[in-house]
């Protein structure tokens, strides 16, 4: 057997002053219930007919338990997969108009915008070399590569600047009105209204997607058709069994429920990308697990974090190498 061992000196940092600017993640937190923020003052709840139950989005089970409750939404336990999801929810329609709305885009502006060119640096890079150690084709041709979700575009345009043939497409109309004023090639399409060609991709990412969609199924079907044969889906989607939710429960910020209808973990990541016939190569986790709990313990509890802070990245690296980061990589492969 392999055990998977990770070197602590391959840890790599994040600055978190530059990656959350100014206010930027307390305005995250406190504008996340923005879509049902007037139904509740209006009605005390979410009134139950704007509401619709859902089968288990991975094995399209009806049998669950409850698993938390928060911000006047259930999250459940899928008893035959082992996914958690939220059950019931708003409608296509809703979820629409939730990522076109402006609460939504000054969340991503004040996140994606004002920090684009240290997350071109930090992290576009680093998934541009990821996804190219995974490529496998002919040598001297650019790779084909389609970002979903690219939000701003700094995976786009790090994969551009290394020399490959990069598009994205989103459906906030800022970011992608912001990426396209730095030279990039970004649209602001739904995946299925795209008009993509079948077969025409190396690399396709889903970077924080899956987990806001009410049929990740359907876009996973459709980013498959999109890959050349041999070639790779990169995603990023929250860990469900993270230090984060170990650490802060149901206040772990990626808990966000009017927002992110569905939790992965490394186990239930794997299945989904088998039953799609797609062969996982690399699932690991990285996450800012221990920043987001300092955070907490200073702003909400009040309490120090100083010793905490001291020890900060290498509490990280072991929650990170033990799969229990925040974040959830994957990078599975289609069949040549």
């Amino acid at each position: 057997m392999q055990i998977p061992y990770r070197r602590v000196s391959e840890y790599q940092p994040v600055d978190v002053n530059q990656l959350r600017p100014g206010a930027s993640y307390k305005s995250l937190l406190d504008k996340r219930t923005h879509p049902i923020d007037e139904l509740v003052t209006r009605f005390g709840h979410i009134p139950q007919e704007l509401l619709s139950r859902r089968a288990c989005p991975t094995c399209g089970s009806v049998e669950e338990t409850l698993e938390l409750e928060k911000d006047h939404m259930r999250i459940v336990r899928c008893r035959e997969c082992d996914l958690v999801f939220v059950n019931p929810t708003f409608d296509q329609g809703h979820y629409q108009q939730v990522y076109a709305s402006q609460a939504y885009q000054d969340i991503v502006r004040d996140l994606g915008i004002n920090s684009h060119d240290y997350r071109v640096k930090r992290f576009g890079a680093e998934r541009v070399r990821i996804m190219g150690e995974h490529l496998r084709m002919s040598s001297g041709r650019a790779p084909r590569y389609l970002d979903v979700g690219c939000s701003t575009g700094f995976v786009v345009e790090a994969a551009q600047a290394n020399g490959w043939r990069a598009t994205g497409i989103d459906l906030n109309p800022s970011a992608i009105e912001f990426g396209r004023s730095r030279g990039l090639d970004l649209r602001t399409v739904a995946l299925e209204d795209a008009g993509l060609a079948a077969g025409t991709f190396d690399a396709v990412s889903l970077f924080d997607v899956l987990e806001h969609l009410l049929d990740p199924g359907r876009t996973l079907r459709a980013c498959v058709d999109l890959l050349a044969p041999d070639g790779i889906l990169f995603l990023y989607v929250p860990n469900f069994d993270s230090a984060s939710r170990l650490l802060m429960g149901a206040n772990a910020h990626f808990i966000w429920p009017t927002h992110h209808l569905n939790y992965y973990t490394p186990t239930t990541i794997r299945d989904l990308m088998l039953r799609h016939s797609l062969t996982p190569e690399l699932i690991v986790t990285e996450g800012l697990d221990i920043e987001d709990y300092i955070w907490y313990r200073r702003e909400v509890l009040h309490r120090d974090a100083e010793a905490l802070t001291e020890i900060a990245d290498v509490v990280q690296f072991l929650a990170n190498a033990g799969c229990y980061g925040k974040n959830l990589r994957v990078v599975a492969r289609r069949a040549p």
